[in-house]
Order: C-alpha cells, then structure tokens, then sequence
C-alpha cells in the first residue's frame, strides 16, 4: 500500500517544470521505516548487530572489526525490501509508466516516532527512561489542561513567550537485557546498525546521528574510513545525558519515572474539552498548512 500510494504521488501536477520533468523520469519513492530498534528487539529478542569479527579492509589492508548480523533480521528486512521492489514493478505496469530508480529510505522520524512512542528512524531510544520536554506557546490553549493533569512546566529559559512542558517516558523493552540506549550502546554498534539497513533494507540514504563518548572521539575517523563504500552520510553527535538545563530529552531512573507517573491524572482531550465547554470540540479551528504559505502561521 505504501508503495503504491507514493508511486502515485510521482503523478502530481508538480508546478516547477524542471522538477516535474525529474519526477516523472526517476519516479524515485521512499518507503520508511521507524521504530526499527523496538520492532527488531520485540521481533528477534535481540539487537541485530551480534558481535564483531576481525577482518582487512579491502583497499588499504587494515584490520577492521567486522559487524555479524543475525540472520533471520538479514532475510527479513532483505525479504520486505524485495517486496516493495516487487510491488514498484507491478503498479509501474498497471500505471504504464517506468519503475522507480529507488524505492526504499529510513527518515530521521521524530515527530512521528513520538507519537507513535517508539525509537525514532534506527536510533536507539535516548534512555530507557527519560523526561520528553515539549516547547509551546504561552497563549496556547492546550496548556491549562496539560496543568490541569499534572504535567510539570515552568518558562522556557532560552526563549521568551514560551513554556516547556516535561512528559515522563519510558521506553519499550526499557527492562529488557537486551535494550540498549544512546547513552550505553556502542558507537562502533551504531555504525553497524546503519550499514546493515543501508544493505538490506534502503537504496536510497539511511538517516543517522551517531551518539559517542568523549572516550569513543578517536574511533570517529576509522569507522567513517570503514563504512565509505557502505553508507551514504553519517552525522555525529556527543552524548549530553542532562547537561543543559531544560533539555528535550534528560535520562532519569527507573524510580523517578514511576514517582513522576504518580502526579499525572485525568484525561487531558477530555479536560480541554471541558474547560472549552465543548465536549466535540467541533468548534476547535486548526490551524492547515495553506494557512502557512507566507512562512508564519497565525495566532488563534
């Protein structure tokens, strides 16, 4: 279904001519997926990169420590991406145009990984538990609820007119022996992590930010060294656990999780709506994103 819904996206009535002319000649699509840490661990009941092998580099004869991946992750992830090729083919046919030159990708996934309450993209999760801190606006109508139910905020130290709300986390497999977190696992494991999908699963890029200890810097150049013939661009970022104030995500213990659980109450769609004195919210007005076009949405 994903498949044929984006190929049919590649018949929009593009307005920029060179654009149209490139879309209908590549038909390029992307397929993602997210969640990819939680599915693998719930799937296989492990990670997908099992361990390390000493192996030389095919150009300049180093010794490189070679990721071994389970097998059934392999034939799976490798099996979903042929079907997807496979039903490229057979829509392409049914629409009498081209196949696309490229099929599948791993977004960045964040805003829907949130929602979702999953990893995001192939990232692992932060921290099996953490605080999730959420910026609005002052005036936005969603806050007194939010307060309402007990959600800590307090002002944003960084920006004027805004809130920063905390949302206690807990990520899926948070006890498993097996979960690993940005914060513990390996960056030599993430490495791995991204080729295996740029292998199996994408052929276009695989979207990846690399989290490493001060201790992990001088493995940076070898690795990248390693994976140039593999992966398609890599970005790289210190692990700050919760070295700024009001992060967007600070890891906590397991006891302040459940200790912050406990002064969360009520429904917060239905205190909105009670507080609104509109229980279908009917005439709640969202804001689209025609309503946008000038680069700043309005106020209501």
């Amino acid at each position: 279904m994903g498949t044929r819904f984006s190929k049919r996206v590649t018949f929009s009535p593009y307005d920029w001519e060179v654009s149209r002319n490139v879309i209908e000649k590549n038909r390029r699509i992307g397929i993602s997926m997210s969640g990819i840490q939680d599915w693998i661990l719930k799937e296989f009941g492990h990670r997908v990169v099992t361990g390390f092998k000493d192996a030389t580099d095919p150009v300049t004869g180093e010794t490189i420590k070679q990721p071994v991946y389970d097998q059934a992750a392999i034939d799976r992830v490798d099996g979903l991406y042929k079907a997807v090729v496979a039903a490229d083919k057979y829509y392409s046919e049914t629409l009498d145009c081209a196949p696309s030159i490229k099929h599948t990708t791993v977004k960045p996934s964040g805003t829907v990984a949130k929602l979702a309450g999953v990893s995001e993209g192939m990232h692992f999760h932060y921290s099996n538990y953490l605080i999730q801190r959420i910026r609005f606006q002052d005036s936005d109508p969603l806050l007194p609820a939010l307060k309402a139910c007990g959600y800590f905020m307090e002002p944003d130290v960084y920006t004027k007119n805004t809130v920063c709300v905390e949302f206690p986390v807990r990520a899926a497999h948070a006890d498993s022996s097996e979960f690993a977190s940005a914060g513990n696992v390996s960056m030599a494991e993430q490495f791995a992590t991204q080729a295996f999908l740029q292998t199996y699963w994408s052929d276009n890029a695989v979207s990846c930010t690399v989290t490493f200890q001060p201790e992990e810097a001088t493995q940076i150049s070898p690795l990248m060294r390693q994976y140039r013939f593999v992966t398609k661009s890599t970005s790289l970022l210190p692990y700050a656990g919760d070295a700024f104030q009001q992060a967007p995500k600070e890891p906590i213990a397991k006891d302040v999780y459940e200790e912050k659980l406990t002064e969360i109450h009520g429904d917060v769609a239905t205190v909105f709506a009670e507080q609104n004195g509109n229980h279908d919210q009917k005439d709640v007005e969202l804001v689209g994103q025609t309503d946008c076009e000038g680069g700043a949405c309005p106020i209501r």
